[in-house]
């Protein structure tokens, strides 16, 4: 009996075999952009990528290329697994289904148990690390932009009340309400049961090579949710060693969430965790002098290495200025704080584990933020040493609209850049977005300790300006005037900036410009400028501005470089005005024996925002 003959492909060399893989898709040409494959089989529609049925039959054809293609597939591509939450008797059957040589190859996988946002399937912009809590190109809210991108591609969180079993009331008996209570809890730990049997077959992975991704969003106020959770991360505790390891828990913030998946990546990495030790009882920390205390406080996440904390209205919360620039001062110290949705590289492929943004754990989620609420519990004293580090070693930056990018204006859509809106847009909100830092989230007693304060506005329209007949412009004053008794005046500086428009930006305004247009823009800096001056009055410390030329688009429309000189010239005696007149007589002392203003603050340094 003869021997069957090889297939013709495996008489060709290693090289040529892995091209002929490489132009039927089951690999990626480019190593670092490695294929997304969906274990379910649907379709994934990333762009220049083949779908699986373009190579399925390669895989059939022979044991000899299935044992070559195969290994080589699974090693060099990325998988996601959802949980499907319908009849289907086996929602993880594709993992069950996995071969063992598969499963020794596999060297990335996220598993979705269920998401209840920001982790939406590959259909939903190519799963990448896009989240819905991010801002949305045109101006809509995170919740809308939800909405109109990833229907149905969401779930409740595990735990939380459902159309089919509402919350619980006073009002129903106590039968209706022991049912409402565990029927959620039931369905979960079905759900965690069918997980439990299924991941047992990450027990065959090979040891320091896979890259595991698992989201698991619970509601984190129900009673049961830290049961839930731990019951949820139990399987890696059976499985070799992870290359890396990426775990959510929950949509929103959760201390004791965050802490149980923090331990389990640690675990499933094979990290020592530092051992504890009772602290000693004669000297405690609360027991050192208030100076050293102070300066110890200066070493821990309450001063950042840039000493630039970033606020605006739309992100409604403190971080660190997202983009990276090569030109940037201190770019060593700011890139290990840069947000991890804007890395570069093969980890922005593995979904949304932000711990700012979710209950999530992940070494490659180097996002700052302000330390947890324990720090500021612990006593009365340690709270107040905290603040008083927090807000005085650090610069404020408040944007009145987004942080990133600064000049991006309300309401104007990006995609349609080229034509002037017909509708006339007054200033959209009720208050600055430095009259809401101010008064809600700076705590009142905490404004004696802010000692650099930066209030940045974007290029809004000419007619979108706030004005002083405005409520806006009204609170504002108002704000002021109830802050200016609370402000140590002597020791703060404040920076009052018009963003501009950057060279990715919206170019609406190189069309021509009236001159009672650029009026209304300068009318409103106006106003922002006599607003100040009664801080100004109690003895301000200094005060820096710089405010675009207004009317630099009036006439026809020029290059913005074929003009630079003077346009630079006339924003040069805008800003020495304003300074004169928030500063008075103090002006020439502002810049004697040689001072200068503090360098520009970060995000200007970036591309997307221009000096």
């Amino acid at each position: 009996m003869e021997m069957e003959e090889p297939s013709p492909l495996l008489r060709l060399t290693p090289l040529i075999r892995r091209r002929i893989y490489s132009f039927v898709g089951l690999v990626s040409w480019d190593p670092l952009q490695p294929h997304k494959f969906d274990l379910h089989g649907r379709d994934t529609l990333v762009r220049e990528q083949p779908k699986a049925s373009a190579f399925h039959g390669l895989l059939l054809s022979c044991r000899a290329i299935y044992s070559e293609a195969a290994p080589l597939l699974y090693s060099a591509s990325r998988f996601v697994l959802h949980y499907t939450h319908d009849d289907d008797p086996d929602p993880l059957r594709p993992l069950r289904a996995l071969t063992l040589t598969s499963l020794a190859s596999l060297t990335a996988l996220t598993i979705v148990l269920n998401q209840a946002s920001c982790h939406h399937d590959f259909d939903h912009r190519g799963y990448h690390s896009w989240c819905c809590l991010d801002r949305d190109q045109i101006g809509l809210g995170p919740a809308d932009h939800c909405k109109r991108n990833h229907t149905n591609a969401h779930s409740l969180p595990l735990l939380a009340p459902s159309p089919a079993y509402p919350k619980p009331s006073d009002k129903r008996n106590d039968n209706d309400n022991d049912n409402a209570n565990d029927a959620p809890f039931a369905a979960a730990q079905q759900l965690l049961a069918n997980w439990h049997s299924a991941a047992a077959r990450l027990s065959h992975i090979t040891s320091g090579q896979l890259d595991l991704g698992l989201v698991c969003d619970i509601d984190p106020h129900h009673e049961r949710a830290l049961e839930l959770a731990t019951s949820a991360i139990a399987p890696l505790r059976w499985m070799p060693k992870l290359r890396a390891c990426h775990i959510r828990l929950s949509k929103t913030p959760d201390p004791h969430l965050q802490r149980v998946a923090q331990d389990a990546v640690l675990q499933a990495l094979r990290i020592p965790t530092p051992p504890y030790s009772k602290p000693s009882t004669k000297t405690t920390f609360i027991t050192l002098p208030a100076e050293l205390r102070l300066q110890i406080l200066e070493y821990t996440d309450l001063i950042i290495p840039s000493r630039e904390v970033t606020w605006s209205r739309q992100d409604q919360g403190y971080l660190v200025f997202a983009r990276e620039s090569n030109q940037s001062p201190d770019r060593k110290y700011r890139v290990q704080f840069s947000p991890c949705t804007h890395y570069e590289g093969d980890h922005t492929l593995i979904g949304c584990f932000c711990r700012r943004r979710h209950t999530a754990f992940s070494l490659t989620c180097k996002c700052w933020a302000p330390p947890g609420p324990a720090l500021f519990l612990v006593c009365r004293t340690l709270c107040r040493d905290a603040q008083v580090t927090f807000f005085s070693g650090n610069h404020f930056i408040v944007h009145d609209y987004w942080a990133d990018p600064a000049w991006t204006i309300p309401f104007v859509d990006m995609y349609d850049q080229e034509t002037r809106p017909e509708r006339r847009y007054e200033y959209p909100y009720e208050r600055l977005g430095a009259s809401q830092f101010l008064r809600h989230v700076v705590p009142p007693h905490c404004l004696a300790y802010l000692r650099f304060l930066e209030l940045v506005f974007p290029q809004y329209l000419p007619e979108s300006w706030p004005q002083a007949e405005q409520p806006a412009m009204k609170d504002w004053q108002e704000t002021i005037e109830w802050a200016k008794d609370k402000i140590q005046a002597p020791s703060l500086t404040i920076r009052l900036v018009g963003a501009e428009h950057g060279d990715w930006g919206v170019r609406i305004f190189t069309d021509t410009m009236t001159t009672s247009e650029g009026d209304a823009i300068m009318r409103s800096f106006q106003g922002l400028l006599k607003s100040l001056k009664p801080l100004a009055d109690n003895g301000l410390a200094r005060f820096y501005a710089h405010i675009p030329y207004p009317w630099r688009f009036v006439g026809e429309p020029q290059p913005y470089m074929a003009r630079w000189d003077w346009v630079s010239a006339q924003e040069r005696a805008l800003k020495e005005r304003a300074e004169r007149f928030i500063m008075g007589d103090r002006y020439e002392e502002q810049y004697a024996n040689g001072s200068e203003e503090p360098r520009l603050s970060f995000w200007t340094w970036t591309r997307w925002a221009q000096d």
